[in-house]
């Protein structure tokens, strides 16, 4: 990483000593793998959501099989416009407000995730209103499927999150008899952050089930939009999802439920760029209180939110950059257990704690891995108004 030290040996990081840095190589080969393993009839969608960096957005428009963005407000669907036609966006999101529908709808996007009968009668009123004709939906399903192995678990319980699976099959035929709304099959994202392809198969099993119970209700579906799921690894065990063989076996699965006509949709974020961001800030103090010692770096939560929000710690590197010592007696970390904290007069401003640190010195620059998705994004950054990160594209 010795670009990071030339860079931060620069006088633009003596006023702002944080940054993110995102490696469009990562982001290409995460790509490619997808598209060298997942089954053809998996359409793949890049949740904006992970990282609206426009850099990346114009690096992932490269790629001719990601075949769109899936989006979750009206000023994602702004940004999104600029990279893809309506026809490539599609709209996630349990509040969508009648603007966003309005904008989605006015920009002819390929379709809705439909959330609740409530949105399917606001979308309904709003496509007469607009002498639109109809809209194609997909309607989300809170399924009675929990998953163990996610980072965030989204049915099996009681979540904002789709239509109960109780009462779906009644709510999927009510709102296919709206005459502005053509329902074109099922959403139904369980979890996000998974390591074990089995985990997920087992998942999509479950989904595809339902799916044929569907189609014996209510007539022929032609998509089934499986969410994302995908995971990385935050921690330092070196886990990765074996997509080769989740795809081989997503595949069997397939033949199995003879989905060959059907379109399969996976909306990834974290999976594509996740793993290609770092977010690198200065030390800028070392302390001891009551018997531990702090790390005290330029940013905190308002760069990163994740770490306090999920209590999920990202893998950390310490780069030395061999500063001379303001006095003598400066504090620094030899073979120590700290906690890594940000600048904010909060003391729940951490983005690392009980982390055992090889060495440290003020001065010296935190690399947390694996930054790319949902941590720019995440952060307060209002809060206090201290700067905010650079964003370094490496091509």
């Amino acid at each position: 990483m010795d670009y990071i030290t030339q860079i931060y040996q620069s006088k633009d990081f003596i006023v702002n000593p944080t940054a993110y840095f995102y490696d469009m190589s990562i982001v290409r080969k995460n790509i490619e793998e997808l598209e060298k393993n997942m089954p053809l009839q998996v359409a793949l969608y890049y949740a904006m959501k992970a990282n609206p960096n426009e850099q990346i957005m114009q690096e992932i428009r490269k790629h001719k099989y990601v075949k769109g963005i899936e989006i979750a407000s009206s000023g994602e669907l702004k940004q999104a416009l600029q990279y893809y036609c309506g026809k490539d966006i599609i709209f996630t999101g349990p509040g969508k407000t009648d603007y966003e529908l309005e904008q989605a709808i006015a920009n002819n996007i390929r379709f809705i995730n439909v959330e609740s009968m409530t949105e399917a009668v606001r979308i309904n009123n709003i496509v007469k209103r607009l002498n639109k004709g109809s809209v194609d939906v997909l309607l989300r399903i809170n399924l009675n499927y929990s998953v163990i192995d996610g980072v965030e678990n989204m049915s099996g319980y009681s979540t904002k999150m789709g239509i109960d699976e109780e009462v779906y099959i009644e709510n999927y035929r009510a709102i296919n008899r709206m005459e502005g709304i053509n329902v074109r099959g099922i959403h139904a994202f369980a979890a996000s952050g998974v390591l074990d392809y089995q985990t997920l198969l087992d998942v999509d099993r479950y989904i595809f089930d339902f799916a044929d119970r569907l189609q014996q209700e209510v007539g022929n579906i032609d998509i089934i939009d499986l969410g994302g799921g995908l995971g990385i690894d935050y921690t330092n065990q070196n886990r990765k999802l074996n997509v080769r063989q989740y795809g081989e076996k997503l595949s069997e699965l397939i033949g199995q439920y003879n989905l060959f006509e059907k379109e399969i949709i996976m909306e990834l974020g974290t999976y594509i760029v996740g793993n290609a961001g770092y977010y690198t800030a200065k030390i800028i103090d070392i302390k001891k209180i009551k018997g531990k010692k702090h790390i005290i770096i330029a940013g905190g939560v308002n760069h990163m939110g994740l770490p306090l929000e999920m209590r999920r710690k990202h893998p950390v590197r310490i780069i030395s950059m061999h500063e001379s010592k303001l006095y003598p007696e400066q504090m620094e970390v030899c073979k120590e257990t700290v906690d890594i904290s940000g600048p904010l007069c909060i003391v729940s401003d951490k983005l690392s704690w009980d982390e055992y640190i090889e060495c440290a010195e003020i001065g010296d620059i935190v690399i947390y891995l694996q930054a790319g998705a949902y941590c720019y994004g995440e952060g307060m950054h209002e809060f206090l108004m201290h700067m905010l990160p650079a964003e370094i594209v490496l091509t």
